[in-house]
């Protein structure tokens, strides 16, 4: 639980500590599986009890929470947000919060900072576990009792394969459904039916050993997919297996102060997220690491009498019959889950808000249209070409643009434009990947379908006879090791998308970056040897808090429209290395726009707007919504015919050109 609450508190030394809730799962399932073995073995089994016994353990300390979450919400958040937060207490309520956050976001993503109950997604696990697993064990008691456990390791295998092959291809999935949990579970529950094991505490400590080395590998990018958790995984079962009184493992583990936080552990897990979400809401994500910390220590103070006046008398209760329990349990999830409707219907209590106020949040849905069709999410399998929806057939020279989620933003404008001038243009992006093949993104958030999906998009735009095109990425984010800073209390949230060469083996950050870089200088040159005219986009100026969020919160505080901007010199310095590499970049096919001269330039000298007063020219901390889409599309639409007049005009003096066709 420990590094649970310091990876969420953004620590990076503790990137890796979100393998502690992999820890809990073997212990949950060697500890329940335990008690269920028991129970079978003397004849008392009841799934009524077994689920009462559930609903005393888990029910009692999350109501509180979620109740306590109510007040702060209506005074901290806006109605997005508050909508967002209804939505998780209804989910959590119907165990299904895991589900919801799949569809939701990326867990390792900034968004994923200012959400309150995500960790209970962990909670949707456990209970969607517990609803089967009973059921399914009583069954093998009955009828294969001497091959129960083979059929757990079994299905624990299936459901590891499973989990490897989903990590590579849909890694939020990975993450949080249960078929690809279930292994972890069903490793402790293959250990608790196994025969007792004569302790050996070499082996524990080699456990223990493996949990922190698997915890400390994940921030410097040593074990990539589901590693970390096998790793975790398996270092938990050595010590579960093979500690016993005497060792050094169990002497440690038994000491009263990892003791007496294990007695409060649950109720310490339930607070500490909505802790750390609400402080970053109400005071920004520029908290110092010391704040922090003693936000963590915050939810182990309330955890206490969370566990002295809340968990432990439910717990001990024994008056009235299991079903009176259960009923009790169930009407109250279902009032939880009507409070989370009631959030949800009214959009976040909206009327809460003055009307230039709702209108500036309502900007978070002034988003590119064609992102459903034409934009490829982290999660998703590569498209095949031409994707549909996503070719306009127009005249030649035909144009083709793509890049990652900030290429995607500016498609909105892009298209119109291109249909309203009669082109042939096609439109691609994938979230998180720069339009440069040879890299692979690397971290918490990795996955291997970058160099894929960019070397795709190259064949299709040479076969099908393309001659411009048009690149735009969130070029520093893969490069840089740390979120961007606007100097002025915005600070985003952990990085998710760092990218590393495949097969590079770089000997630090420092290397790491001069080797991406490379490799976009590398994909544009190569580009512009096969005969297309490159227009580069240069990176968009990042706004480092939410945009719509940050502008609604001056708004209130002001009687007059509030123009957002940060400073232009924390663009530059973020920036210098990846445009100082663009600008080396000598060929006479290649325009350059550069959006900081719109954006950091044009209506606030040294600074870049993120709102022309109450209008927001961004839906989140980086991304463009369609008024900043439209404010750079005359300048992208002004090189992207230049191109193409150069085309025309290389074509008339050397003929027309045999690769260019109709594509229908």
């Amino acid at each position: 639980m420990l590094p649970v609450i310091l990876f969420h508190a953004g620590l990076p030394a503790f990137s890796g500590g979100y393998l502690g809730v992999d820890v809990f799962f073997v212990i949950s399932g060697f500890l329940i599986t335990g008690i269920l073995a028991r129970d079978l073995g003397a004849g008392r089994f009841s799934l009524v009890r077994f689920y009462e016994r559930r609903a005393r353990r888990i029910l009692p300390a999350l109501a509180v929470v979620l109740l306590a979450c109510v007040p702060f919400g209506l005074a901290w958040m806006s109605p997005p947000q508050l909508a967002d937060l209804a939505r998780g207490t209804a989910a959590t309520a119907l165990s299904v919060s895991n589900v919801l956050f799949w569809r939701q976001l990326d867990y390792f993503g900034p968004a994923a900072e200012h959400l309150p109950l995500l960790h209970t997604w962990s909670l949707g696990i456990e209970e969607q576990f517990y609803l089967l697993f009973p059921l399914a064990l009583a069954a093998l008691w009955r009828w294969r009792p001497a091959r129960i456990a083979a059929v757990l390791w079994l299905a624990g295998a299936l459901s590891l394969g499973l989990a490897a092959w989903t990590a590579a291809r849909y890694p939020s999935a990975a993450f949080f459904l249960l078929p690809f949990r279930a292994w972890e579970l069903l490793a402790g529950a293959g250990l608790a039916i196994a025969a007792p094991a004569a302790p050996r505490g070499a082996v524990a400590a080699l456990g223990l050993a493996l949990i922190l080395a698997a915890m400390a590998a994940v921030p410097l990018g040593l074990l990539p997919g589901v590693l970390p958790l096998v790793a975790a995984c398996a270092g938990t079962g050595l010590v579960l297996r093979w500690s016993g009184p005497g060792s050094a493992a169990w002497r440690m583990l038994a000491h009263p102060v990892p003791v007496g936080i294990g007695l409060v552990s649950y109720s310490a897990y339930l607070w500490h997220q909505p802790i750390l979400a609400f402080a970053r809401i109400r005071f920004g994500d520029a908290l110092p690491a010391a704040t922090l910390i003693g936000l963590g220590g915050l939810a182990l103070l309330l955890a206490w009498p969370t566990w002295a006046l809340v968990e432990q008398p439910f717990r001990r209760a024994r008056a009235g019959s299991p079903a009176r329990t259960l009923g009790a349990a169930g009407a109250t999830l279902a009032v939880l889950a009507a409070l989370g409707a009631v959030g949800v219907a009214t959009g976040g209590l909206a009327g809460r808000r003055s009307p230039e106020v709702q209108a500036i949040l309502a900007s978070v849905a002034d988003t590119n249209p064609w992102r459903d069709a034409c934009k490829t999410g982290v999660t998703d399998a590569n498209p095949v070409h031409p994707r549909p929806g996503c070719l306009l057939d127009g005249a030649g020279p035909a144009v083709a643009f793509w890049g990652d989620s900030h290429a995607d933003a500016l498609q909105g404008a892009l298209f119109p434009a291109a249909e309203a001038a009669g082109w042939r243009f096609y439109s691609v992006t994938r979230s998180a990947c720069p339009p440069a093949p040879g890299l692979t993104r690397t971290g918490p958030a990795d996955s291997p379908l970058c160099d894929a999906f960019d070397r795709e998009v190259a064949r299709f735009v040479d076969e099908a006879g393309f001659r411009v095109a048009v690149l735009a990425a969130r070029w520093t984010a893969g490069v840089a090791s740390g979120p961007f800073d606007n100097r002025e209390g915005g600070v985003e949230g952990r990085p998710g998308d760092v990218l590393t060469p495949i097969g590079a083996a770089p000997r630090d950050n420092a290397e790491r970056q001069v080797l991406v870089i490379d490799a976009y200088v590398r994909g544009v040159e190569a580009l512009l040897d096969d005969g297309l005219r490159v227009v580069l986009v240069y990176p968009i100026p990042e706004a480092g808090w939410n945009v719509p969020e940050e502008l609604a919160r001056r708004r209130e505080a002001s009687r007059e429209p509030v123009t957002l901007s940060t400073p232009r010199a924390a663009y530059d310095a973020r920036q210098a290395a990846v445009i100082a590499a663009f600008d080396a970049i000598d060929h006479p096919h290649l325009w350059r726009v550069r959006p900081a001269e719109v954006l950091c330039e044009s209506f606030v000298p040294g600074r870049c707007v993120q709102s022309l007063g109450d209008r927001p020219l961004y839906f989140d901390e980086s991304h463009l919504n369609n008024a900043g889409a439209r404010l750079l599309a005359p300048a992208i639409a002004a090189a992207m015919e230049a191109a193409r007049r150069d085309v025309g005009l290389a074509r008339r003096a050397a003929g027309p050109d045999p690769r260019f066709r109709r594509v229908d």
